[in-house]
């Protein structure tokens, strides 16, 4: 069963691995630490293992806001992703969540249409020819 708790500073190496894992390098490795310092960072966990993250604040125009979610290779499509947004959701302290992904990334965007978040909006030059789309979910 997949445990959802608060990151500790105990979790940033793991975390720091999926990211570059999926990434390919370690750009965001101070990031992501300072969002657990901060207790915005949020670990997925099976056999005390971390196997996902998630990192959500209230950064977007004071609104809860996932900026994001990474699950490790090993366990994506498994319902890691769902989970970790679900819990967030649980515990949101705002009456929307927001959260947001590239127009290539499959996946998220069928996440979010799945758990019931309502199509936002699209900003462009963010990334080279990959638009973000937006979503919002009353919770």
């Amino acid at each position: 069963m997949t445990l959802i708790r608060k990151a500790t500073p105990q979790d940033s190496t793991a975390v720091c691995r999926i990211d570059a894992m999926i990434l390919g390098n370690t750009s965001r490795s101070t990031e992501l630490c300072t969002a657990i310092a901060a207790g915005q960072c949020y670990v997925a966990s099976f056999d005390m293992d971390v196997i996902g993250f998630a990192i959500m604040n209230q950064s977007f125009f004071n609104q809860s806001f996932v900026s994001l979610i990474m699950v490790h290779p090993q366990y994506q499509k498994h319902g890691v992703g769902a989970d970790l947004l679900l819990y967030l959701e649980s515990i949101c302290p705002t009456d929307k969540l927001f959260t947001s992904t590239n127009l290539s990334n499959k996946r998220m965007q069928r996440l979010c249409n799945k758990l019931g978040y309502d199509y936002s909006g699209t900003i462009t030059h963010l990334d080279q020819a990959d638009p973000e789309l937006f979503y919002c979910k009353t919770v």
